[in-house]
């Protein structure tokens, strides 16, 4: 299965990825075994590699045991296709009923993750750039911190979720309780920004965060969607976001 390319890519230069995988009932146990054995992080090339679960509800404190996740580092273009080429992906992929799998370029990231920098922000996206974005915020949990803190994440994750503008919104993790992250798909910077600056749940639990210390360790950061590759319930998400994404002002010349 060929990527549907956004952008022109460059081959030298590195790039990262975020895949989702759904898998059928007969497979639920296949693809909980496989996600503790970590086999898609053991990937020549990958600078960066996490499994994730996901959400029995988009964001669940109890794990979605059909659906993972996948995000990686290349270090370049060519890496990256060889190892969604490669029998060890292949082999994953062909026991889930569907895959969706998007290439990236960073634009804005802030923090750590297990202590590194993961990313890093690519310098030929132009800064007058408005279209599709995808974001990514992960955190590490005070233990002591957890009660407080899972108290007040449905409120915005439902104002996330009912956002105009979000074309994807969904919980991710190593562990369902302590160490937590969100991706969300938008079909532009501007809404992307209204829903930071202007919708009311965000900005008191972005208050709440710095006022009670709720993390040891926290990341953010948005991506430019590059390519696509297969489909996320049914379909391919970012394909109404083609022409705009084509037309935005992306690249430096």
């Amino acid at each position: 299965m060929k990527f549907t390319s956004l952008y022109p890519q460059d081959p030298s230069r590195p790039v990262i990825t975020f895949t989702i995988f759904n898998f059928p009932k007969n497979k639920t146990w296949w693809a909980l075994r496989q996600m503790g054995l970590k086999i898609l992080e053991k990937s020549a090339g990958a600078t960066f590699s996490k499994m994730l679960g996901s959400g029995r509800k988009g964001f669940d404190l109890m794990p979605n045991f059909r659906k993972y996740t996948f995000l990686a580092s290349w270090e370049n273009d060519r890496q990256a296709n060889d190892f969604f080429a490669s029998p060890a992906f292949q082999t994953y992929a062909s026991r889930a009923t569907e895959h969706y799998t998007i290439k990236m370029q960073p634009m804005q990231v802030h923090g750590h993750w297990d202590g590194k920098e993961p990313f890093s922000v690519s310098e030929r996206i132009g800064k007058n750039y408005q279209g599709p974005v995808v974001v990514l915020t992960r955190a590490k949990i005070h233990v002591t911190k957890l009660l407080d803190f899972w108290r007040h994440v449905p409120q915005v994750h439902a104002s996330l979720k009912k956002s105009p503008g979000v074309l994807l919104a969904m919980g991710i993790g190593e562990n369902p309780i302590t160490q937590q992250a969100t991706v969300s798909i938008w079909d532009s910077v501007e809404s992307l920004k209204k829903f930071a600056y202007q919708t009311t749940g965000h900005k008191e639990i972005v208050h709440r965060t710095r006022q009670r210390g709720w993390y040891s360790e926290e990341l953010f950061a948005r991506f430019v969607p590059t390519a696509t590759q297969g489909t996320l319930d049914g379909k391919n998400i970012l394909v109404p976001q083609l022409e705009m994404i084509r037309l935005a002002s992306v690249y430096y010349p």
